[in-house]
């Protein structure tokens, strides 16, 4: 059985990238069963690419590959490689920090870099669009079992990765400081950094009130009394909640509505917040 190949960019779906990558895949083994994971990561942001991978990656079958292409330094001296993760997935991709949150949590069992001669037939005039004649043409024929990982380019060590800052959260014994890491993108809940296991310290409960306040930079942009909760039907229509993501991470959202928007929150660089006990809640 053909292994399965999930594909990852920045192209948006207005033009014809994303369908180019696809048929170079079906060229090489029309057989494949090719997905998407997203096509929609901002333009030239590693970090969410980064992110998304680890969001879909350890939920798919030993021997699915991804091919994840946002390369703002695409044609470039960056690597172009692909990986073996300790949990049996391989990810094509340029080396660039998209592979940080995959190294960190799950890791990297292994690693090579693709030559830039690695690629399809009639396209090294062209070095703008490795999506297509690199990444898509090589995490096809990884999918396809036309070629091995180990008949790649030379191998490297995981430890010379180009890897993204990935802040942490920290507690100080009373409250936790921690980043708003990314959105939950359609529904405009914060994702924090702050994992489920730290906010634990906080010796709270369900329906206790959590005090929540929100800085860019130095300046405070918000501050409110938020209900711990366990899903969203535990509060009103248009009330907030904390809640532990499918992350298992610390997340604030509104009911039926978007935190980010009504409080025109950011998130990352200079994007802060903070939690602690506030009272029993109702």
């Amino acid at each position: 059985m053909k292994n399965l190949l999930v594909l990852q960019s920045d192209f948006g779906l207005s033009d014809g990238a994303v369908a180019a990558m696809e048929g170079v895949a079906l060229s090489v083994d029309h057989q494949l069963r090719i997905y998407n994971l997203t096509h929609d990561i901002p333009p030239f942001d590693t970090y969410e690419a980064s992110y998304r991978l680890l969001q879909a990656v350890p939920f798919w079958p030993e021997g699915s590959v991804f091919v994840s292409v946002v390369d703002p330094g695409v044609g470039s001296k960056r690597r172009s490689c692909a990986v073996k993760t300790k949990t049996g997935q391989y990810i094509v991709s340029p080396d660039n920090g998209t592979l940080s949150h995959i190294a960190r949590t799950i890791g990297i069992e292994s690693i090579r870099e693709i030559p830039k001669t690695e690629r399809r037939t009639g396209t090294l005039s062209s070095q703008t669009f490795h999506g297509r004649d690199i990444y898509a043409y090589v995490g096809a024929q990884l999918a396809a079992g036309t070629k091995a990982f180990e008949e790649l380019g030379p191998e490297y060590s995981p430890d010379e990765i180009v890897l993204l800052e990935i802040p942490e959260a920290e507690y100080d014994g009373t409250m936790i400081t921690g980043t708003i890491e990314t959105l939950d993108v359609r529904f405009g809940s914060l994702w924090t950094n702050i994992t489920a296991e730290l906010f634990q310290k906080l010796n709270v409960n369900y329906g206790n009130l959590i005090d929540i306040s929100v800085y860019h930079g130095e300046r405070k942009v918000h501050r409110s009394f938020v209900t711990y909760a366990g899903t969203f039907a535990d509060v009103e229509i248009g009330e907030s909640l904390v809640y532990v993501n499918s992350m298992n991470h610390m997340a604030v959202a509104i009911n039926q509505g978007s935190f980010a928007d009504a409080y025109h929150i950011g998130t990352r660089g200079s994007w802060k917040i903070t939690m602690k006990p506030a009272g029993p809640g109702r």
